[in-house]
Protein backbone atom coordinates (compact mmCIF):
# COMPACT_ATOMS: atom_id res chain seq x y z
CA UNK A 1 0.00 0.00 0.00
CA UNK A 2 2.99 2.25 0.68
CA UNK A 3 4.42 1.90 -2.59
CA UNK A 4 1.50 2.32 -4.57
CA UNK A 5 0.90 5.71 -2.44
CA UNK A 6 4.23 6.43 -3.01
CA UNK A 7 3.65 6.20 -6.87
CA UNK A 8 0.33 7.90 -6.88
CA UNK A 9 2.41 11.18 -5.15
CA UNK A 10 4.63 11.06 -7.63
CA UNK A 11 1.79 11.09 -10.70
CA UNK A 12 0.44 13.77 -8.54
CA UNK A 13 3.31 16.05 -8.29
CA UNK A 14 3.88 15.26 -12.24
CA UNK A 15 0.49 16.73 -13.04
CA UNK A 16 0.56 19.40 -10.77
CA UNK A 17 3.73 20.35 -11.90
CA UNK A 18 2.87 20.03 -15.73
CA UNK A 19 -0.26 22.56 -14.88
CA UNK A 20 2.25 25.23 -13.66
CA UNK A 21 4.52 24.67 -17.18
CA UNK A 22 1.38 25.12 -18.45
CA UNK A 23 0.62 27.70 -17.43
CA UNK A 24 3.81 29.82 -16.73
CA UNK A 25 3.97 28.76 -20.95
CA UNK A 26 0.65 30.98 -21.21
CA UNK A 27 1.54 34.03 -19.10
CA UNK A 28 4.86 33.92 -21.10
CA UNK A 29 2.58 33.72 -24.42
CA UNK A 30 0.23 36.86 -23.00
CA UNK A 31 3.35 38.68 -22.44
CA UNK A 32 5.16 38.23 -25.47
CA UNK A 33 1.93 39.53 -27.66
CA UNK A 34 1.33 42.51 -25.94
CA UNK A 35 -1.92 40.99 -23.82
CA UNK A 36 -2.96 41.23 -20.00
CA UNK A 37 -5.38 40.23 -18.18
CA UNK A 38 -8.33 43.22 -17.74
CA UNK A 39 -7.70 43.98 -14.67
CA UNK A 40 -3.99 44.28 -14.43
CA UNK A 41 -4.47 47.45 -17.52
CA UNK A 42 -4.82 50.30 -15.02
CA UNK A 43 -3.54 50.14 -11.27
CA UNK A 44 -6.06 50.00 -8.24
CA UNK A 45 -5.98 53.20 -7.76
CA UNK A 46 -9.23 54.13 -6.07
CA UNK A 47 -9.22 53.62 -2.47
CA UNK A 48 -12.57 55.25 -1.42
CA UNK A 49 -16.15 56.25 -2.60
CA UNK A 50 -16.49 59.44 -3.81
CA UNK A 51 -19.97 59.86 -2.03
CA UNK A 52 -22.23 58.65 0.23
CA UNK A 53 -23.93 55.52 -2.10
CA UNK A 54 -27.02 55.59 0.25
CA UNK A 55 -27.70 59.19 -0.96
CA UNK A 56 -27.39 58.10 -4.45
CA UNK A 57 -30.35 57.06 -7.18
CA UNK A 58 -28.66 56.18 -10.42
CA UNK A 59 -25.25 56.38 -12.02
CA UNK A 60 -24.69 56.81 -15.72
CA UNK A 61 -22.52 54.63 -17.69
CA UNK A 62 -19.14 55.44 -19.36
CA UNK A 63 -19.51 56.10 -23.03
CA UNK A 64 -23.10 57.00 -22.38
CA UNK A 65 -25.52 59.34 -24.05
CA UNK A 66 -26.09 61.43 -20.89
CA UNK A 67 -25.32 65.17 -20.72
CA UNK A 68 -22.89 66.40 -23.46
CA UNK A 69 -20.10 65.22 -25.63
CA UNK A 70 -17.17 64.75 -23.52
CA UNK A 71 -14.58 62.50 -25.43
CA UNK A 72 -11.59 65.11 -26.43
CA UNK A 73 -11.50 68.73 -27.65
CA UNK A 74 -13.48 68.84 -30.69
CA UNK A 75 -13.36 72.87 -31.26
CA UNK A 76 -11.68 74.22 -33.84
CA UNK A 77 -9.64 77.22 -32.40
CA UNK A 78 -6.96 80.11 -33.72
CA UNK A 79 -4.18 78.91 -34.06
CA UNK A 80 -2.77 81.36 -30.84
CA UNK A 81 -5.21 79.74 -28.92
CA UNK A 82 -4.28 76.28 -30.36
CA UNK A 83 -0.56 76.82 -28.72
CA UNK A 84 -1.66 77.76 -25.53
CA UNK A 85 -3.88 75.00 -24.62
CA UNK A 86 -1.11 73.04 -26.20
CA UNK A 87 1.19 74.21 -23.26
CA UNK A 88 -1.46 73.05 -20.53
CA UNK A 89 -0.93 70.03 -18.43
CA UNK A 90 -3.98 67.51 -18.27
CA UNK A 91 -5.73 69.71 -20.49
CA UNK A 92 -8.61 67.25 -21.75
CA UNK A 93 -8.21 64.17 -23.61
CA UNK A 94 -6.07 63.89 -26.66
CA UNK A 95 -7.67 60.72 -28.25
CA UNK A 96 -9.42 61.44 -31.40
CA UNK A 97 -10.02 57.71 -31.74
CA UNK A 98 -13.03 58.26 -29.63
CA UNK A 99 -16.64 58.44 -31.27
CA UNK A 100 -19.11 61.53 -29.40
CA UNK A 101 -20.58 60.39 -25.44
CA UNK A 102 -19.89 61.38 -22.12
CA UNK A 103 -16.91 59.93 -21.19
CA UNK A 104 -17.48 60.59 -17.38
CA UNK A 105 -19.54 58.98 -14.33
CA UNK A 106 -22.76 61.20 -13.71
CA UNK A 107 -23.98 60.37 -9.81
CA UNK A 108 -27.62 61.18 -9.40
CA UNK A 109 -28.87 61.36 -5.74
CA UNK A 110 -32.61 60.86 -5.05
CA UNK A 111 -35.12 63.68 -5.62
CA UNK A 112 -35.14 64.93 -2.27
CA UNK A 113 -31.72 65.75 -3.03
CA UNK A 114 -31.93 67.49 -6.19
CA UNK A 115 -33.29 69.65 -8.88
CA UNK A 116 -35.22 72.55 -6.89
CA UNK A 117 -34.91 70.37 -3.60
CA UNK A 118 -31.26 70.77 -4.04
CA UNK A 119 -28.51 72.43 -2.23
CA UNK A 120 -24.81 72.36 -2.09
CA UNK A 121 -24.36 71.37 1.71
CA UNK A 122 -25.98 67.97 1.54
CA UNK A 123 -24.10 65.47 -0.55
CA UNK A 124 -20.07 65.06 0.65
CA UNK A 125 -17.67 64.36 -1.95
CA UNK A 126 -14.20 62.77 -1.19
CA UNK A 127 -11.18 61.98 -2.82
CA UNK A 128 -11.01 58.88 -4.47
CA UNK A 129 -7.21 58.24 -3.59
CA UNK A 130 -4.46 59.78 -1.95
CA UNK A 131 -2.84 63.03 -4.54
CA UNK A 132 -2.42 66.67 -4.50
CA UNK A 133 -4.76 69.31 -5.88
CA UNK A 134 -3.15 70.06 -9.32
CA UNK A 135 -5.76 72.60 -10.66
CA UNK A 136 -9.21 73.99 -9.24
CA UNK A 137 -10.97 75.95 -11.80
CA UNK A 138 -14.40 78.15 -11.17
CA UNK A 139 -17.83 77.20 -13.03
CA UNK A 140 -20.85 78.64 -13.58
CA UNK A 141 -24.25 76.71 -14.29
CA UNK A 142 -25.33 78.06 -17.69
CA UNK A 143 -29.37 78.19 -16.28
CA UNK A 144 -28.66 80.20 -13.39
CA UNK A 145 -25.08 82.35 -13.80
CA UNK A 146 -25.91 82.87 -9.68
CA UNK A 147 -24.89 79.17 -8.96
CA UNK A 148 -21.11 79.22 -9.02
CA UNK A 149 -19.14 76.05 -8.00
CA UNK A 150 -15.89 74.63 -8.25
CA UNK A 151 -13.90 71.64 -10.83
CA UNK A 152 -11.14 69.92 -9.18
CA UNK A 153 -8.83 68.11 -10.39
CA UNK A 154 -6.14 65.66 -8.46
CA UNK A 155 -3.64 64.10 -9.52
CA UNK A 156 -2.40 60.55 -7.99
CA UNK A 157 0.36 60.56 -5.70
CA UNK A 158 1.01 56.28 -6.50
CA UNK A 159 0.95 57.43 -10.46
CA UNK A 160 0.78 61.04 -11.71
CA UNK A 161 -0.56 59.66 -15.10
CA UNK A 162 -3.84 59.88 -13.36
CA UNK A 163 -5.58 62.60 -12.46
CA UNK A 164 -9.33 62.00 -11.17
CA UNK A 165 -11.62 65.44 -12.27
CA UNK A 166 -14.71 65.98 -9.94
CA UNK A 167 -16.96 68.67 -11.12
CA UNK A 168 -20.00 71.16 -9.53
CA UNK A 169 -18.16 71.01 -6.05
CA UNK A 170 -18.97 73.25 -3.15
CA UNK A 171 -14.92 73.33 -2.24
CA UNK A 172 -14.05 73.09 1.36
CA UNK A 173 -12.34 76.39 2.18
CA UNK A 174 -9.33 73.87 3.60
CA UNK A 175 -8.47 74.35 -0.22
CA UNK A 176 -7.68 76.53 -2.81
CA UNK A 177 -10.36 78.00 -4.37
CA UNK A 178 -9.06 78.97 -7.52
CA UNK A 179 -5.36 77.18 -8.59
CA UNK A 180 -3.72 76.92 -11.57
CA UNK A 181 -6.24 78.37 -13.73
CA UNK A 182 -5.95 78.28 -17.17
CA UNK A 183 -4.33 81.30 -19.00
CA UNK A 184 -5.98 83.82 -20.89
CA UNK A 185 -7.50 83.53 -24.21
CA UNK A 186 -9.26 85.68 -26.05
CA UNK A 187 -12.97 85.05 -26.52
CA UNK A 188 -12.68 81.20 -24.33
CA UNK A 189 -11.65 82.32 -21.03
CA UNK A 190 -10.08 84.56 -18.69
CA UNK A 191 -7.37 83.95 -16.25
CA UNK A 192 -8.38 84.08 -12.52
CA UNK A 193 -5.42 84.70 -10.20
CA UNK A 194 -4.54 81.67 -7.60
CA UNK A 195 -6.52 81.64 -4.37
CA UNK A 196 -3.63 81.56 -1.78
CA UNK A 197 -5.58 81.45 1.47
CA UNK A 198 -5.78 77.53 1.97
CA UNK A 199 -4.07 74.91 4.52
CA UNK A 200 -3.46 71.78 2.08
CA UNK A 201 -3.29 71.07 -1.79
CA UNK A 202 -2.58 67.63 -0.51
CA UNK A 203 -5.56 64.99 0.42
CA UNK A 204 -5.50 61.27 1.59
CA UNK A 205 -8.07 58.64 -0.09
CA UNK A 206 -11.63 59.08 1.50
CA UNK A 207 -10.37 62.90 2.45
CA UNK A 208 -13.51 65.50 2.57
CA UNK A 209 -13.95 67.79 -0.25
CA UNK A 210 -16.75 69.08 0.01
CA UNK A 211 -20.28 69.35 -0.75
CA UNK A 212 -21.63 68.61 -5.05
CA UNK A 213 -23.74 71.57 -5.44
CA UNK A 214 -27.47 70.45 -6.34
CA UNK A 215 -28.95 73.49 -6.69
CA UNK A 216 -31.03 72.87 -10.03
CA UNK A 217 -29.07 70.19 -11.18
CA UNK A 218 -29.90 66.20 -11.70
CA UNK A 219 -26.73 64.57 -10.94
CA UNK A 220 -22.54 65.37 -10.13
CA UNK A 221 -20.06 64.02 -12.46
CA UNK A 222 -16.47 62.31 -12.03
CA UNK A 223 -14.06 61.59 -14.84
CA UNK A 224 -10.49 60.19 -14.82
CA UNK A 225 -8.15 61.32 -17.17
CA UNK A 226 -5.07 58.94 -18.17
CA UNK A 227 -2.24 60.55 -19.21
CA UNK A 228 -1.05 57.15 -21.72
CA UNK A 229 2.79 57.30 -23.51
CA UNK A 230 0.79 58.42 -26.98
CA UNK A 231 -2.51 60.28 -26.00
CA UNK A 232 -4.33 61.36 -22.93
CA UNK A 233 -7.70 59.19 -22.27
CA UNK A 234 -10.38 59.32 -20.01
CA UNK A 235 -10.89 55.74 -18.73
CA UNK A 236 -13.52 54.61 -16.10
CA UNK A 237 -13.57 55.22 -12.47
CA UNK A 238 -14.58 51.35 -12.13
CA UNK A 239 -11.41 50.44 -14.23
CA UNK A 240 -9.48 51.53 -11.07
CA UNK A 241 -11.58 49.90 -8.17
CA UNK A 242 -10.55 47.02 -6.85
CA UNK A 243 -13.22 44.32 -6.21
CA UNK A 244 -13.04 44.66 -2.24
CA UNK A 245 -14.57 48.59 -2.86
CA UNK A 246 -16.93 47.67 -5.75
CA UNK A 247 -18.46 45.40 -3.76
CA UNK A 248 -20.53 48.14 -2.29
CA UNK A 249 -21.87 48.55 -6.16
CA UNK A 250 -22.65 45.13 -5.97
CA UNK A 251 -24.73 45.20 -2.70
CA UNK A 252 -26.83 47.79 -4.77
CA UNK A 253 -27.23 45.59 -7.44
CA UNK A 254 -24.30 46.88 -10.02
CA UNK A 255 -22.65 44.76 -12.36
CA UNK A 256 -18.92 45.75 -13.15
CA UNK A 257 -19.20 44.80 -16.86
CA UNK A 258 -22.47 47.14 -17.09
CA UNK A 259 -20.61 50.37 -15.92
CA UNK A 260 -18.73 50.59 -19.15
CA UNK A 261 -20.37 50.83 -22.73
CA UNK A 262 -17.78 49.39 -25.32
CA UNK A 263 -16.13 51.50 -28.03
CA UNK A 264 -17.37 49.29 -30.66
CA UNK A 265 -20.71 49.70 -29.84
CA UNK A 266 -20.47 53.47 -29.80
CA UNK A 267 -19.04 53.34 -33.13
CA UNK A 268 -21.79 51.54 -34.42
CA UNK A 269 -24.92 53.19 -32.03
CA UNK A 270 -24.43 57.08 -31.81
CA UNK A 271 -25.71 59.39 -29.32
CA UNK A 272 -29.00 61.55 -29.85
CA UNK A 273 -28.44 64.20 -27.24
CA UNK A 274 -31.03 65.53 -24.94
CA UNK A 275 -33.21 62.61 -25.12
CA UNK A 276 -32.90 60.23 -21.84
CA UNK A 277 -31.75 56.73 -22.86
CA UNK A 278 -32.74 54.33 -19.72
CA UNK A 279 -29.80 52.23 -20.96
CA UNK A 280 -27.53 55.33 -20.31
CA UNK A 281 -28.10 54.70 -16.58
CA UNK A 282 -27.57 52.08 -13.75
CA UNK A 283 -30.30 52.46 -10.97
CA UNK A 284 -29.47 51.04 -7.68
CA UNK A 285 -31.49 48.51 -5.85
CA UNK A 286 -32.46 49.11 -2.35
CA UNK A 287 -30.04 47.71 0.41
CA UNK A 288 -31.26 46.33 3.77
CA UNK A 289 -30.95 48.30 6.47
CA UNK A 290 -28.15 47.43 8.66
CA UNK A 291 -28.82 44.41 10.93
CA UNK A 292 -31.70 43.44 9.53
CA UNK A 293 -30.91 40.69 7.29
CA UNK A 294 -28.96 38.91 10.22
CA UNK A 295 -32.34 39.06 12.23
CA UNK A 296 -34.27 38.00 9.48
CA UNK A 297 -31.68 34.99 9.27
CA UNK A 298 -32.27 34.17 12.78
CA UNK A 299 -35.89 34.10 12.83
CA UNK A 300 -35.55 31.79 9.67
CA UNK A 301 -33.41 29.67 11.56
CA UNK A 302 -35.61 29.36 14.85
CA UNK A 303 -38.60 28.80 12.97
CA UNK A 304 -37.35 25.71 10.99
CA UNK A 305 -36.03 24.19 14.15
CA UNK A 306 -39.22 24.55 15.74
CA UNK A 307 -41.27 23.12 12.81
CA UNK A 308 -38.21 20.25 12.74
CA UNK A 309 -38.78 19.31 16.55
CA UNK A 310 -42.57 19.33 16.41
CA UNK A 311 -42.79 16.92 12.63
CA UNK A 312 -40.05 14.53 14.71
CA UNK A 313 -40.59 11.32 15.37
CA UNK A 314 -40.63 10.21 19.12
CA UNK A 315 -38.28 7.64 20.20
CA UNK A 316 -39.57 5.17 22.28
CA UNK A 317 -38.49 4.95 25.64
CA UNK A 318 -36.74 2.44 27.27
CA UNK A 319 -38.12 0.37 30.18
CA UNK A 320 -36.61 -0.25 33.77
Amino acid sequence: MAHQSMQLDRRQATTIRGTGQFLLCLVCCIWSIGLTPASAVHPELVEAHVTDLDMILEISKFRSGAGHDFTYFRDTLPPTAMTAIAGIDNFFATDTSEPESSMKHYYSPHDAHKQENGDNTTIPVYAPFAGSITRVIEEVREEDPSIVNKRVEITAAADTDYTAVLFHLNLDDAYPQIFNDYPTIDGIWTHQDDDLAYTTLEVEAGDFLGYADMRLSNDFDVALLFNDTTDDKWVSLFELMPDSLFFDYEARGMDRADTVISKAFRLENSVTWGERNESDWIEFTAVPEPGSLPLLVTALAWLWAGQRSRGAPRLPQKRL
